[in-house]
């Protein structure tokens, strides 16, 4: 089970291990010109704990000893309607989870019709690395795009 306690439910591996090298590597200079940065409509570091209507993605990566594991869930109100969680290797950081499970929410996110609605992840690093034009991380900058 991988959750932070905002949306504890068991989840099925559905992919294998994931080597650090698959999902990270270091890239140099702007993913994009700094005029297209984020705004703050784009971006919140506000605490979204209390959001609980509406359609919304929640993300989380974990790391125990029994493994590492990134998430996501899309909640319709009270209902779940699409889950995708994935087993890393040993060797991955929690970082890597939590940016993994963004990035996979964001890539489900543009499938959906377009209506609004609130990605809430709990870890403020990888919101900031997604955020950041200038980031070294490959991940960070296709959410970034």
């Amino acid at each position: 089970m991988y959750g932070s306690g905002k949306a504890a439910i068991s989840l099925a591996i559905i992919a294998p291990d994931i080597d650090p090298s698959e999902i990270e590597e270091k890239v140099t200079g702007w993913s994009a010109h700094p005029s297209e940065n984020l705004s703050p409509t784009q971006i919140s570091l506000d605490d979204g704990g209390n959001i609980n209507t509406g359609l919304r993605i929640y993300t989380d990566g974990s790391k125990t000893e029994k493994g590492v594991g990134a998430a996501f869930c899309v909640l319709t109100d009270v209902n779940i309607t699409h889950r995708w969680s994935t087993r890393l290797s040993l060797i991955n950081i929690v970082f890597q989870a939590e940016i993994l499970a963004l990035l996979k929410a964001m890539e489900h996110a543009v499938t959906l019709p377009t209506q609004q609605l609130t990605i809430l992840v709990d870890n403020q690093a990888s919101i900031n690395s997604a955020a950041n034009p200038k980031s070294h991380n490959s991940i960070a900058r296709k959410i970034f795009k």
